[in-house]
């Protein structure tokens, strides 16, 4: 009896991965590493308050200020444990799409060894994953090959360029709330309070200036910022390989470009995509239906 439950659940781990079981990873890993981006957010700037709070306490306050020290180490460890599961999760997120490409477009299978080594590396269950499959994730109708393929890059650049772009204009809008707080203490504030609380204050501003300026918030934004900037490129390549009609190099080279691209640049912003999701889905309706008459033209150009 135990041998028969062995074998079964053998046969269900060897079981080979396809492009759809991927995608139901792809969106329950993505959806994981987006919280714990904010999460993220959140740790490093608690982490810079005591910095900021610290030039406001006395220095007889001896107490405080190490119960502060304490506190900041603190959520710096917590952050930098955040961090290395942030890092592990968005890993098994890239590699689900990317194999839910390259299966979906090319119509292959994994052997039983890769797909077990894909397994490993995911960090949501397989039931978690199952109940974020969507068959129709991706749109193209077109048979297995380098035209579906390209298709199906064509439609996650259009998507990724657009979320990248939004993640850098929240970074940026951050940034500008930054300055308006530095203007208002500089111009508002300080003039009409005593000269130790103007310095203070503005100490205090000062130490989470750093935050504003971290990998965090100023390098996420031009991160998202130039990747979004490739991306665009990748999909103009695209639609060039589709007017030649998909050589099998343009599409895997792009293939390889895209990734690179995406996985150089931070996790989206949360909810970027679920508070714009009608707005995007109809403007890749539109993108679609003018790459429809685009290719009919095209045909009507071809030599006969």
């Amino acid at each position: 009896m135990w041998y028969k439950y062995r074998s079964t659940t053998q046969a269900i781990l060897f079981m080979s991965l396809t492009s759809t079981n991927l995608v139901g990873y792809l969106r329950a890993e993505f959806s994981k590493s987006a919280k714990l981006r904010l999460w993220l957010f959140i740790l490093q700037l608690l982490a810079a308050i005591p910095g900021g709070v610290a030039v406001l306490i006395p220095d007889h306050y001896g107490d405080a200020l190490y119960a502060l020290a304490f506190f900041s180490v603190t959520l710096l460890a917590l952050w930098w444990f955040v961090n290395a599961q942030y890092t592990r999760i968005r890993a098994a997120g890239q590699a689900a799409l990317r194999g839910a490409l390259l299966l979906g477009g090319l119509n292959e299978t994994l052997s039983p060894n890769e797909a077990q080594a894909l397994r490993e590396r995911f960090t949501v269950k397989a039931s978690e994953a199952a109940k974020r499959e969507k068959a129709d994730y991706y749109a193209t109708t077109l048979a297995p090959g380098p035209a579906r393929l390209g298709e199906m890059l064509e439609e996650s650049a259009f998507y990724s360029e657009r979320l990248q772009q939004t993640s850098a204009k929240v970074m940026l809008a951050i940034l500008v709330v930054f300055a308006i707080i530095s203007a208002l203490i500089a111009f508002g504030i300080t003039p009409y309070v005593g000269r130790d609380v103007g310095q203070s204050i503005t100490r205090f501003f000062l130490a989470l200036v750093v935050f504003a300026m971290s990998a965090d918030v100023f390098g996420a934004y031009r991160a998202h910022r130039d990747a979004a900037k490739e991306i665009r490129d990748i999909r103009q390549r695209l639609i060039a390989a589709d007017a030649a009609q998909y050589p099998l190099a343009d599409v895997l080279l792009a293939y390889a470009d895209y990734h690179s691209a995406v996985e150089a640049a931070p996790e989206i912003v949360p909810y970027a995509y679920s508070l714009q999701a009608d707005q995007l889905n109809e403007g890749w309706a539109i993108y679609q239906r003018d790459r429809d008459e685009r290719r009919t033209e095209t045909a009507r150009e071809r030599p006969k």
